[in-house]
């Protein structure tokens, strides 16, 4: 499997039914080649990188395949706030060496498993933070930490709480002020668990002047505060914003609304969306096959 991408052991029955005889008598993490990368594959499954060890792939084909081909066009510099073991992060640093990464993760816990994944592999194009991003600097907040490292939120604990810790926060245009953004065409990617709207309130002046395509992951948690619903709508608006699924297609607040609340009590996220600013390039190049 060091050797292998491990998606060609997609479907493969003798895959399946060797994981399920294994996997409970593993006592090491597995080192997985996926694309052109390397991850350890945790054995709990509690992580998130378990789900490469099940199910062979990690998903998000739309938006690691625009990430790749907006690439061929401009360099990229990509903010993944919620970096999680860090697959965008190290996706998009190993298409090109020209492009930029700046991984952000809250979690004390999934840093490190960031940080395992990171001396993997030889990028000189990551630059990894362990702040909460948000719409004001150096603001100490509480961190709840989940059993389950995909649940960890700023903003609410209905999980099953592992720990509580203090975190400082950083805002997105603070992060790229070393940067020249005319350079790169900019994509910030969130998913931090119902902090989406903050964490763009903090990037404003780097939305104003350079109109980022933002990779969102639309949940209940966001849509439970009343104030983040008028946010969105006002940033959509005063922005020049549009709200676009993974088909290509415009999508209303509204219908946004309607399908979060349509979701089962089980289910949280809606999935991932893009917010695009209407007639620019960055839209033209997001529609081009």
């Amino acid at each position: 499997m060091n050797n292998k991408d491990i998606r060609s052991f997609k479907s493969n029955p003798f895959y399946y039914v060797i994981f399920r005889i294994i996997r409970n008598f593993l006592v090491n993490d597995i080192i997985i080649q996926i694309y052109k990368f390397k991850v350890f594959g945790s054995i709990k499954k509690n992580f998130t990188s378990y789900f490469l060890l099940k199910k062979c792939e990690f998903g998000d084909y739309h938006e690691l395949n625009t990430i790749n081909r907006l690439s061929n066009y401009k360099k990229i510099l990509l903010v993944d706030c919620g970096c999680n073991y860090g697959f965008y992060s190290f996706y998009t640093a190993s298409i090109s060496k020209k492009n930029n990464v700046i991984s952000i993760e809250a979690s004390t816990h999934t840093s490190n498993e960031f940080l395992k994944n990171y001396k993997l592999n030889n990028f000189r194009n990551i630059t990894f933070i362990n702040k909460a991003v948000s719409d004001k600097d150096n603001e100490e907040l509480h961190f709840n930490e989940s059993e389950n490292d995909w649940e960890s939120s700023l903003t609410h604990d209905h999980f099953n709480i592992k720990s509580v810790n203090k975190i400082k926060t950083i805002k997105i245009d603070t992060l790229l002020q070393a940067y020249n953004l005319r350079d790169f065409l900019i994509f910030i990617k969130l998913d931090i668990e119902g902090h989406e709207m903050n964490a763009i309130d903090g990037a404003l002046n780097t939305i104003k002047n350079f109109s980022p395509i933002i990779i969102i992951e639309f949940s209940k948690y966001i849509f439970a505060d009343f104030k983040n619903i008028n946010f969105l709508k006002n940033f959509l608006k005063n922005y020049d914003y549009q709200i676009y699924n993974i088909q290509k297609n415009k999508v209303e607040l509204d219908n946004v609304l309607e399908s979060i609340n349509k979701l089962t009590k089980r289910h949280k996220t809606i999935g991932n969306y893009y917010l695009i600013k209407n007639s620019s390039n960055n839209l033209k190049l997001f529609k081009n096959d």
